[in-house]
């Protein structure tokens, strides 16, 4: 299987996608970067959402324990302030972006579209190839966060010291990977059907993931200001009352 992971991981490769080639050869504008960090914002907040409901669906005891420690991890271990949610906003936060700012944005569709696929494969497709999805994106993002806090520095956007989230994330996603792919890694090789759901997950992971670092570079120059606050989807549980609008 890491065979596999590894042609796939060389396949989208970091430097093979705009997003990170450009921010490396600083002809990506701090600008650009921020407003396409605030879109991520959104994937991040919606995370560990189709991870919980993975987590449920796992037949084994001690599989459903480790998934559920990755999304007690996602919330900061019951801390709140240490969320990756919160640790993200004071990431964008050090970037000078206030909360009112995040709050004005419309969520574009490269965000939803992943957001989306996410939650339908964990939520409804195969559970083998749902496993290997999450653990292909932590893995990816383990890179991801080394390169992007790399840059972030280098275009002295922000000293070392400064880093948050993407500091953590280059080692945290590497533990929180190698949980998912502990749940599938003894099932390849012993079938034919079963290689072949995980090989459907990691390519699906991986497409999703870095297609939408792809599309994020290519809106980079939107600024799309919304008219309405709250979530961007009343599938959140909020709900418009037209009483409560002035």
């Amino acid at each position: 299987m890491q065979h596999y992971i590894d042609e796939l991981k060389q396949r989208y490769s970091l430097d093979s996608n705009p997003y990170f080639a450009h921010l490396s050869d600083g002809s990506f504008s701090r600008e650009d970067f921020v407003e396409t960090q605030v879109q991520f914002l959104f994937a991040v907040v919606f995370f560990s959402r189709p991870m919980s409901v993975l987590a449920a669906r796992l037949p084994r005891p001690e599989h459903r324990f480790s998934s559920l420690y990755n999304v007690m991890e996602e919330h900061g271990e019951g801390n709140i302030r240490s969320s990756h949610e919160s640790t993200f906003y004071a990431f964008l936060d050090r970037m000078g972006v206030e909360p009112a700012y995040i709050e004005s944005r419309g969520l574009w569709p490269a965000v939803r579209a992943f957001n989306t696929a996410l939650g339908g494969v964990c939520l409804m497709d195969d559970l083998y190839s749902a496993v290997a999805a999450m653990g292909i994106i932590e893995d990816l993002f383990s890179d991801i966060s080394a390169r992007i806090g790399q840059a972030v520095v280098q275009n002295e956007w922000l000293k070392e010291a400064e880093l948050l989230h993407y500091n953590v994330h280059k080692d945290l996603d590497e533990e929180h990977a190698e949980e998912f792919y502990h749940i599938i890694r003894p099932l390849y090789g012993n079938h034919p059907r079963i290689d072949y759901q995980i090989q459907q997950g990691l390519e699906f992971g991986a497409y999703i993931f870095m297609t939408m670092y792809k599309e994020l570079y290519a809106s980079r120059n939107r600024r799309w200001e919304r008219q309405v606050g709250g979530p961007h989807s009343v599938a959140d549980g909020w709900y418009f009352d037209a009483d409560a609008v002035s």
